[in-house]
């Protein structure tokens, strides 16, 4: 076991996340295999050579890279999941000098991701050049926080599929699989209905079918390069992007009371970590109620659109 290629056990577990549709996890599988390489100075690492010294080596290095305190421990961590899953697979032991003994990856605090709710009704109220870039991000941005902050890679990948009885959205996050189920509101229908394309299966054609995942990856620093654009015009002092969305339908659900395990159905969370708390599912139309409390204002203010 100890010598084995680390190096290419790595290599394997990328191309078998890629193979699941796990893209995101696999290039940063990618991500930690070339940083560990680069620090080691080998062409390949073996089990043998992970070691205790070498992992506080390794951390201390990605810091002197200039690398943020979460960006570290999300490598360290992703490393860890690697080296175990290697053990697994060549049904070895834990070794007594295990690398990652006692590690502890504790979180920094990160700077402010939501923006004042009152800053989504005056984005339905700007009047951009219909078709353009930024016209088209305003809209997806907006029907990404009616429907309780749906994340970007699920709003783009809608299809008529999604709709059930022309009044209920129903969907899968594809980074979970958690199924997520709202009312469709009468601002989410007008936005639905401008881009309704028959020659396209999705709702908001803005990808093809035949994308690949590096499409997608480009229409998102295009779609977050547009929010930057807008959230300068609206004299937002907090970075305006897909995620900001997301935190800030979160954020203001949380201000007006809304139980903690509506927010938690309605992000599509699945775990106590995330949300603190994780109960059954729960009725359509309670998470619906909480989004109307939330983004009801600015679900009326499109409906007023010439």
């Amino acid at each position: 076991m100890l010598k084995k290629d680390f190096t290419a056990s790595m290599r394997l577990q990328e191309r078998v996340k890629r193979r699941r549709g796990a893209e995101s996890t696999a290039d940063l599988y990618r991500a930690v295999r070339n940083r560990l390489l680069c620090y080691s100075g080998k062409e390949c690492v073996m089990v043998k050579d992970v070691t205790v010294s070498l992992v506080a080596g390794f951390m201390e290095w990605l810091h002197a890279e200039g690398l943020r305190v979460n960006t570290v421990n999300s490598y360290i961590s992703n490393l860890r999941a690697m080296y175990n899953r290697c053990l697994r697979e060549s049904n070895s032991r834990c070794p007594a000098d295990y690398p990652f003994y006692g590690l502890k990856l504790r979180r920094e605090e990160t700077e402010k991701r939501s923006v004042p709710v009152v800053a989504m009704g005056a984005l339905a109220g700007m009047e951009l050049p219909e078709g353009t870039g930024l016209s088209v991000a305003a809209d997806l941005a907006l029907f990404s926080f009616t429907a309780c902050g749906m994340p970007f890679v699920d709003l783009v990948h809608l299809t008529r599929e999604n709709i059930r009885d022309g009044k209920l959205l129903s969907y899968r996050r594809r980074k979970t699989g958690t199924l997520i189920e709202l009312e469709l509101t009468e601002g989410m229908k007008r936005l639905m209905g401008k881009y309704a394309n028959a020659h396209s299966v999705y709702l908001f054609p803005v990808l093809r079918e035949s994308s690949t995942y590096a499409d997608y990856k480009r229409l998102l620093r295009q779609y977050n390069a547009s929010l930057k654009v807008i959230g300068v015009r609206l004299g937002l002092q907090e970075k305006f992007t897909s995620y900001t969305i997301r935190h800030t339908w979160a954020s203001a659900a949380y201000r007006q009371h809304v139980d903690i395990s509506v927010i938690s159905q309605a992000l599509g969370h699945t775990s106590e970590k995330m949300t603190r708390t994780y109960l059954a599912r729960l009725d359509p139309m309670e998470i619906s109620a909480a989004n109307k409390r939330v983004s009801g204002h600015v679900d009326e203010l499109l409906l007023k659109r010439a």
